[in-house]
């Protein structure tokens, strides 16, 4: 089983905070879990399920094992980071329904 990451390596650290829902003060997030992904700079729009018109700010192509959602926040590793709602997830998978990896879009 072949996936793109293992041809294209994942060079930048990554943070992402999973969504736990809405709270009494809004949305609540996890504790920050750090990995590596591919993350790619990008601009363009999209109408979302719900009917939102976002721009997108990046494309990470993530490995299976950081497993994102919509909803939950991604940044780029380091000391300051700038965190991005994730808005879309497209998952790549085997035949057999193996993920081999997650492009995600946030804005």
């Amino acid at each position: 089983m072949v996936s793109l990451l293992s041809l294209v390596g994942t060079p930048n650290p990554v943070l992402i905070r999973p969504s736990l829902g809405d709270g009494d003060d809004g949305p609540e997030y996890g504790p920050p879990v750090a990995g590596y992904a591919r993350w790619e700079d990008t601009t363009s729009q999209i109408q979302t399920a719900d009917g939102r018109v976002v721009t997108l700010t990046g494309i990470i192509y993530a490995p299976a094992a950081l497993d994102p959602k919509v909803g939950d926040l991604l940044a780029k590793g380091g000391d300051a980071p700038d965190w991005r709602r994730v808005e879309k997830v497209d998952t790549a998978t085997w035949f057999d329904g193996t993920v081999l990896h997650h492009e995600v879009s946030v804005s």
